[in-house]
């Protein structure tokens, strides 16, 4: 069980044998986050210094220290609300004395912080140039008053020199922030791309691995649902449920 996804309850999950809580009040933990956490140590090899843009509920972050035992990890995020439910969650974890939590919006904290990172990982706003919803937490979970420059710009600054920054995203939003990641001398080295039903002739999302070398991308895919409408076996091998 402690390799497996498990639903304990509408507000509480375990995964990876590491307990999870979730509410209303921030953006739930779902499969985005899940996918991008599960991808980074097929990748990447014992990053030491990470940070977690826009951490919600902290589950990528804890996820990171698990994934990497010699790690510190820093989550930030603008929303007090996020703050102390990813606080809480790493009190919980067997990791709170490597996962710091703060809040700060990801520009602001590259003007303040001195730290550089290995690993930079988010699942960040989607919808930059959207009209914002009046108000509740999709507007501050998935919407940003930032641009996408903006926000490569203030991760390229973090950066170390040998770091990556990880990210999920709409799959047609993936060539926008790939060339604001050009703009910022940052270069996509890995993508894998997330297919929802076996039929479908485009991605629904793009992870993607951007580092400071310039070289041909590692493109891979994979799919979600069979033709029976049924996880795959690469998926559920991959998320573990």
């Amino acid at each position: 069980m402690s390799g497996r996804f498990e639903n304990i309850s509408p507000d509480h999950f375990l995964w990876k044998g590491i307990s999870f809580r979730h509410d209303d009040s921030v953006l739930k933990i779902g499969t985005d986050s899940l996918l991008l956490a599960s991808w980074i140590p097929k990748i990447l090899l014992a990053p030491k210094n990470i940070l977690d843009v826009g951490t919600g509920s902290g589950v990528i972050a804890i996820l990171m220290a698990h994934e990497f035992p010699a790690a510190s990890v820093i989550g930030i995020d603008l929303e007090e609300k996020a703050v102390q439910l990813a606080q809480s969650n790493a009190n919980s974890s067997q990791y709170q004395d490597r996962v710091q939590i703060e809040q700060s919006g990801l520009i602001a904290f590259s003007k303040t912080s001195n730290e550089k990172f290995d690993l930079m990982v988010s699942n960040p706003p989607f919808y930059i140039h959207h009209v914002l919803p009046g108000s509740g937490i999709m507007k501050s979970a998935k919407h940003a008053i930032e641009s996408i420059g903006e926000w490569m710009k203030a991760m390229a600054h973090l950066l170390s020199d040998d770091g990556h920054v990880c990210l999920i995203l709409p799959a047609s939003a993936a060539f926008e922030w790939t060339r604001e990641a050009n703009a910022n001398q940052l270069y996509c080295n890995k993508k894998l791309d997330i297919y929802s039903n076996i039929e479908d002739g485009l991605p629904k999302r793009s992870l993607l691995c951007f580092g400071r070398e310039l070289a041909k991308p590692e493109n891979t895919f994979m799919t979600m649902y069979n033709e029976k409408k049924a996880y795959t076996s690469g998926y559920q091998e991959w998320l573990g449920i």
